[in-house]
């Protein structure tokens, strides 16, 4: 009989023991924030879109730009980044940069991967507590997806990552009939921030459609920020004197998601 007592007692600590453990985990995924650390990094464009216009997680943005040596962006650019982004998503403690120089590494091409592996070796914020983090990488070369008739100034890879093709801006800028670095360089890392916010129908849902067919998560008004030309060597034709403006239909869909 007392064993038959003991065996009971085990078997109902054990089913405590078992409810505490699945308590615990159960509280640990509760807890665990999806939007901080490399993890959240890591996500695909326009996965933070939300997070990135709104105050609701995160009321502080910090902009991490690692250069490297010779393709440091111009101040024009940094100030326009910061308008850019007091315009058009809510943080009430602020914008701030953190810069930071590199070895240029003297390649032809980067590479995706190679992106994503210098990110790795440079970064060293990430979102935390209330701030958010953008990673801008400076390289001194060429997308490795270019050819001959079409090549990239920048490019959005992640969640809060872009690059600017350092030496492809400097080569096609402040020439006869081309735009002056800052002017240039201050375009595309705009488009390139519009589409960390979720432009075009990529993190940021459309209020009123708006996306070009034929190129995915651009718009299609061909003034706009957003259109697809702008990222490329098409942008050389299009930008005059200004930068282009994010149309009404990006500025109503980023008000949407929590922007202003």
């Amino acid at each position: 009989m007392g064993r038959i007592r003991l065996l009971a007692w085990w078997v109902q600590m054990g089913s405590v023991l078992l409810f505490a453990v699945s308590c615990m985990v159960d509280r640990d995924r509760i807890t665990e924030d999806p939007f901080l650390g490399e993890p959240a990094a890591r996500r695909a464009v326009g996965q933070l879109a939300n997070q990135l216009l709104s105050a609701d997680r995160f009321t502080r943005l910090e902009i991490e730009v690692v250069y490297m040596e010779g393709f440091r962006p111009t101040n024009q650019m940094l100030g326009e980044m910061v308008s850019f982004l007091e315009t058009y998503t809510h943080k009430p403690d602020g914008v701030i940069f953190r810069e930071r120089e590199i070895p240029a590494l003297g390649q032809q091409s980067y590479t995706v991967q190679e992106l994503l592996a210098l990110e790795r070796e440079h970064r060293q914020r990430y979102n935390e507590r209330n701030i958010l983090t953008v990673f801008l990488l400076v390289v001194d070369g060429y997308f490795s997806r270019d050819d001959e008739d079409t090549f990239a100034l920048g490019a959005a890879y992640q969640s809060t990552s872009m690059v600017l093709f350092g030496r492809r801006i400097v080569e096609n800028s402040g020439i006869i009939r081309r735009p002056g670095r800052a002017l240039l360089e201050s375009t595309i890392v705009l488009h390139e921030l519009g589409h960390l916010m979720g432009l075009v129908n990529n993190g940021t849902d459309m209020v009123e459609d708006h996306e070009d067919e034929e190129n995915h998560f651009h718009c299609d008004n061909s003034s706009c920020l957003m259109f697809w030309a702008v990222e490329t060597h098409r942008v050389l034709g299009m930008v005059n004197a200004t930068i282009p403006p994010l149309d009404v239909k990006c500025r109503n869909d980023l008000r949407a998601n929590g922007g202003r």
